[in-house]
């Protein structure tokens, strides 16, 4: 989970305009002729959003405004697909950001509107609620915003997640197999509600299950360092390797990717880095 450069407002307005222009398919009228205060008023939540960082609440799902011009926003965010007038916002949002920001697992390939577009119409083209995920994270998250804030999804350009190392795992080598189980960390120096929050979307996106499925493909690719620094250097060797790995994928990544988490806690497995590494790691 982290944190993403917040997207430029400079062209809302223009992408709020192409969104709901009138034009006619099959011939029948699409669109909306928006008047220039509706235009304001549809801005004016986009303000509120900002200011209220993309916490639902009722003011954002514009009941002042006409059913047609909430009906034509939603529609318009069919022409973000690729080809559409409106692909710009897609290519923009998914620019420079390699892995999803809540898993860190898959590329990006979706667009998820942090507030779901069924409740907040007028939001459904602002920039600044579309998140680039991946597809399963898209799936599985909610598709209604939750009133509980425990339970409401961090914002990755409104917020700033903790920077402070809150992920943590714990390994176990069983039956010839590695079982790494993550949480929160209850010492993390962060807020309580934090907190809660930070587990909740642990346990909504059943990120457990799937680190699970990236675990062993992972350990692969480290096998014959591990093997070989194990030869030359014993426990110590393995366990200075996999901290000064860890620390190069924190600055890949980030602090609470799920990767230099795990490896800071295979580093202080005394067994793993004693040679048991040879049950669960491919020869």
């Amino acid at each position: 989970m982290r944190t993403l450069p917040c997207p430029s407002r400079d062209e809302a307005q223009a992408h709020l305009l192409r969104a709901i222009e009138t034009y006619v398919h099959a011939g029948i009228s699409k669109g909306y002729a928006a008047s220039q205060a509706e235009i304001d008023n549809v801005i004016a939540i986009y303000d509120a959003y900002d200011a209220g960082l993309g916490v639902p609440s009722e003011a954002l799902k514009g009941g002042e405004l006409l059913q047609q011009l909430r009906d034509a926003i939603y529609s318009g965010y069919d022409f973000t697909q690729t080809g559409g007038k409106l692909a710009s916002i897609r290519s923009t949002l998914m620019a420079g950001v390699e892995l999803c920001p809540i898993c860190g697992i898959a590329p990006p390939r979706q667009l998820d509107h942090h507030l779901p577009r069924s409740d907040y119409r007028p939001l459904a083209v602002y920039s600044r609620n579309l998140v680039p995920l991946c597809q399963e994270c898209n799936q599985s998250k909610s598709k209604s915003a939750a009133d509980e804030p425990a339970q409401q999804f961090f914002h990755p350009y409104l917020e700033n997640i903790p920077d402070a190392l809150f992920l943590r795992a714990g390994v176990a080598i069983e039956g010839g197999g590695l079982i790494a189980t993550f949480d929160i960390d209850p010492a993390a120096p962060i807020q309580p509600l934090v907190r809660e929050r930070l587990s909740f979307v642990l346990q909504r996106l059943k990120l457990n299950e799937r680190y699970a499925r990236e675990i062993n493909i992972y350990l692969t690719s480290q096998a014959t360092a591990v093997r070989m620094v194990f030869g030359s250097a014993g426990a110590d060797g393995v366990r200075g390797y996999l901290l000064a790995q860890a620390d190069v994928e924190s600055r890949q990544f980030h602090l609470n990717h799920w990767r230099p988490v795990m490896l800071r806690a295979l580093a202080a497995h005394a067994g793993f880095c004693n040679g048991e590494f040879a049950a669960v790691l491919p020869a």
